[in-house]
């Protein structure tokens, strides 16, 4: 089974993969995430989460929060898909 996690060139022109913007290395880590539908998922305007993807503005504690339980409630969605 090949590894659903894709490394290599970041996605996001602006992005180092060094832990500075823990929002960008999540949507080059995790491609299959498309931001434009995440923001719309949880409510953020596009261009804003565009920006916190992009460096140009830092989410506040309590916004990085949000994101990582949607991504974290999204997960545990997916472990109850049945393919049958």
């Amino acid at each position: 089974m090949s590894s659903a996690i894709k490394k290599g060139t970041p996605k996001h022109r602006s992005c180092t993969l060094d832990g500075e913007n823990p929002i960008c290395e999540l949507f080059n880590n995790f491609p299959m995430l498309n931001v434009r539908q995440v923001s719309k998922a949880m409510g953020i305007n596009y261009s804003l989460m565009q920006q916190y993807v992009n460096g140009r503005k830092r989410p506040s504690f309590e916004r990085a929060m949000e994101i990582e339980e949607y991504i974290h409630s999204l997960g545990e969605a997916l472990t109850k898909v049945k393919i049958r």
